[in-house]
């Protein structure tokens, strides 16, 4: 006999010996009964699943689905997917689970506001699908959360937003118009401090290139810079300053929110009237964004933009929003979409314009929206007699704020 033979008459022996193996019958620890009950039992009720509730004012995306046959021994039992990604169970009762919805999936693709998807959950050892309901992605917000007191003032209550800004490790900074001061916040909503006290600190706010702070002091016409200690001066005159932004090179772009003009502030503090703006109405917000300075005209529903190099008023020209709003402050991603403050005749908004022009509301405010800037994967609004809100936002990253 060759070798060869013996090789396959061993190999032969050997698959015989693996298939006899696992046709042996099974000792008695395999036999299921009431002492040793089956884990995959295959008439386990399957969960029925009958609506999804999606909370738009929470930010870590959590919805609550209604149904029954949930697995109410440990959360982790029940398995759901929102098309082929799965979400995190956080909690489970007898006819509902509420769960973390995911903003990816396993093939790489990002969900999107409006995409809509199947949901449908299963037990821990269960062979079959609930039966699937729909889901619609929705933007999400939530009033962002830190003391209305500040630790170093207690006394003085947090309740009139306007300017908002960002440094660049997380702090917020907040101006309080009910006492013309400005607010610190660490990040993620932690201790609340008065970082400012005692000017005239009434519109906008940006950090600088510098690492000054800037407010738009709109009582008495006034930019003032305010250093890391808290301590500020009067910077540069402007009249009745609101909205402002900085550029690339340290310019400070102001609107003068009476008159309609815009003015540039060098890095040095010497204020430039630029232009006046065409129309009657409110011309108060504005923002630098891939070499223009947009500015808002509210009444008409459209924002004007001028480069960062203006010189006169032959350089505005109108972009067109929606006349149906009134629109305020603006900020952008970087795809080119922007997002504005904006009130539709009964409502306060967010809307969005896409780098197309095609405009949508994102959510509805039931207090006066202002101010809007973007950090991480926030845009934060301010509410003029109400909180500063917080808004999600999975699809898009902020374009630069020079000051950061």
């Amino acid at each position: 006999m060759t070798m060869k033979s013996c090789a396959n008459i061993k190999i032969v022996l050997g698959i015989f010996f693996l298939i006899m193996s696992g046709c042996t019958k099974p000792d008695k620890n395999y036999v299921y009964g009431p002492e040793n009950p089956d884990p995959y039992p295959a008439n386990r009720k399957v969960a029925v699943l009958d609506s999804i509730k999606a909370n738009p004012q929470y930010p870590t995306r959590t919805v609550t689905i209604y149904g029954s046959g949930f697995d109410t021994s440990k959360p982790e039992n029940n398995f759901v997917w929102f098309d082929v990604a799965r979400a995190t169970v956080l909690n489970a009762w007898a006819d509902s689970i509420q769960v973390t919805v995911p903003l990816s999936n396993p093939l790489n693709i990002d969900y999107f506001f409006e995409d809509s998807v199947g949901v449908k959950s299963a037990l821990q050892n269960s062979y079959d699908w609930s039966n699937t309901i729909p889901f619609k992605y929705l933007p999400m917000t939530h009033p962002y959360i830190a003391s209305q007191y500040p630790a170093n003032h207690p006394e003085d209550k947090f309740t009139k937003p306007r300017g908002l800004a960002f440094d660049n490790v997380g702090n917020i900074y907040l101006v309080n118009a009910r006492l013309r001061s400005i607010y610190k916040d660490t990040p993620a909503g932690g201790e609340r401090t008065v970082y400012a006290f005692g000017g005239k600190f009434e519109g906008g706010l940006r950090m600088g290139t510098d690492g000054y702070l800037y407010s738009a002091g709109n009582l008495d016409n006034m930019i003032y810079r305010i250093s890391s200690g808290g301590g500020y001066e009067a910077w540069a005159a402007v009249p009745n300053p609101w909205g402002l932004d900085f550029d690339e090179s340290g310019n400070l772009f102001v609107v003068d929110n009476v008159n309609g003009e815009l003015y540039k502030v060098s890095p040095d503090g010497n204020a430039e009237k630029i232009l006046k703006f065409p129309g009657s109405g409110e011309k108060a917000y504005c923002r630098v964004y891939n070499g223009y300075v947009y500015v808002n005209d509210r009444n008409s529903g459209n924002f004007f933009r001028v480069p960062v190099t203006v010189t006169s008023a032959d350089t505005v020209e109108t972009i067109e929003v929606d006349s149906d709003y009134l629109v305020k402050d603006i900020t952008f991603g970087t795809d080119g979409s922007a997002y504005i403050t904006a009130f539709n005749g009964s409502a306060n908004v967010i809307l969005k314009m896409d780098n197309t022009g095609k405009t949508s509301e994102l959510l509805e405010f039931a207090g006066d929206l202002g101010f809007i800037t973007w950090y991480g994967d926030f845009i934060f609004i301010s509410c003029t007699d109400g909180p500063v809100y917080e808004m999600l936002i999975h699809d898009n990253t902020s374009a630069p704020y020079y000051g950061r």
